[in-house]
């Protein structure tokens, strides 16, 4: 448990800064202080994840090479460094190279954190993974929040918080990660990955229809929430912390609960439950039933996040974790980059169920997929890479 809150310490770090940047502070400061406009913000935060998700094959494959101490740290620091870049020479020089940086930087968060939390401890992956996702839910919703608080007041303020933030977490890094980890032969990882790649195909287009299903909601909620909620930025924010605190609280024990009854039961139960919410919640019309839509999607996602990830540390091979966990969420990032644009073509052409009506439908096949699918299959082989 101790090593997976100071995980949960390193990815709430990071994504605290991550959100707080790109959510709040790098929007107001493009069109408030660098007057370079929203579109060239929206470039810039494109950008980074663009990056990010490009990088995070390499980093995984440095995290196999020499352990996730140095790569994690190292990309610590280079984040660091892109945002004082970005506060000291923003609309000076075109913002998606220093968000690009800062995509390089924050590349090896995930891949570093989740072979760290599961690599070598697969019967208690699911807890491992509840500690860090809760803590990714509460670092990713407080940056925004309290970044904005503090953008009203001063932009060097909001600066400060989020700089100091990283500078926490790039003296925590060192400290908590690696200290297990083994160097390996580099072509020992690079032939199992490609292995263990083969063996989990099966995974690979739900892995991205999975995130293009969240991906979906990233134009549209916003305006969902104003337009046809009615809700006011207070009232936004209620609905996004309601829903969020159930899932926080729950992302634990129903990681522990993965643990101990298997995966399939809890990835079924969790595709299913979406796939209602969300068609409910495209039909809501008041904040109560929103509330209570969305209630019920963070529950849906609690069961799925620990047991999907569970799932992927127990098919990744011992010394590729890192450069799979890197392909794995490269995919993934695919698919969150894509949904909006699907997204947003779906508002316009359905109205204003149709994402959530084709999250909806991508949802319940996955439910289907993963009740018929004998996931036992795509484990890792006993000693395979040990």
């Amino acid at each position: 448990m101790a090593r997976s809150l100071k995980l949960g310490l390193i990815v709430f770090f990071g994504e605290f800064v991550r959100n707080g940047v790109l959510i709040t502070l790098l929007p107001a400061l493009a069109t408030q202080r660098w007057h370079v406009g929203l579109v060239a913000a929206a470039w810039a935060i494109s950008a980074h994840y663009l990056v990010d998700t490009i990088c995070r094959t390499p980093a995984g494959w440095l995290v196999d090479r020499f352990g996730t101490r140095r790569p994690l740290a190292v990309g610590m620091v280079i984040a660091l460094v892109a945002l004082v870049l970005l506060f000291a020479l923003g609309g000076k020089v075109p913002l998606y190279l220093l968000t690009g940086l800062y995509g390089i930087g924050t590349a090896p968060l995930w891949p570093a954190t989740v072979t760290e939390a599961t690599g070598d401890r697969l019967q208690s992956a699911g807890g491992a993974m509840g500690y860090v996702f809760a803590a990714w839910l509460v670092g990713a919703g407080l940056g925004p929040v309290l970044t904005n608080v503090l953008v009203h007041g001063s932009f060097g303020y909001a600066f400060a918080l989020l700089l100091g933030v990283q500078m926490i977490g790039a003296l925590w890094a060192p400290l908590v990660t690696g200290v297990t980890r083994r160097l390996r032969r580099p072509a020992t990882p690079l032939r199992a990955l490609a292995s263990a790649l083969w063996r989990v195909r099966p995974l690979l287009p739900g892995m991205f229809a999975q995130t293009m299903s969240l991906g979906l909601f990233l134009p549209i909620i916003n305006v969902f929430a104003q337009r046809v909620l009615g809700l006011n930025p207070v009232g936004y924010a209620e609905l996004l912390f309601g829903a969020g605190a159930v899932a926080v609280l729950l992302m634990v024990p129903f990681g522990h609960l993965a643990d101990r009854i298997g995966i399939k039961t809890p990835l079924v139960v969790g595709f299913g439950l979406a796939s209602i919410a969300l068609t409910l919640l495209g039909g809501a019309r008041t904040f109560g039933a929103a509330l209570g839509f969305g209630v019920l999607a963070a529950l849906a996602y609690a069961f799925i996040l620990p047991a999907w990830n569970s799932l992927l540390a127990s098919v990744a091979p011992g010394g590729a974790e890192g450069s799979l966990w890197g392909v794995f969420m490269s995919v993934e990032g695919l698919g969150l980059a894509t949904g909006p644009v699907l997204g947003a073509r779906a508002w316009s052409q359905f109205g204003v169920r149709g994402p959530f009506v084709v999250a909806a439908i991508v949802l319940c096949i996955m439910a289907i997929f993963y009740l018929s699918y004998p996931l036992h299959r795509l484990r890792r082989p006993a000693g395979a890479g040990d």
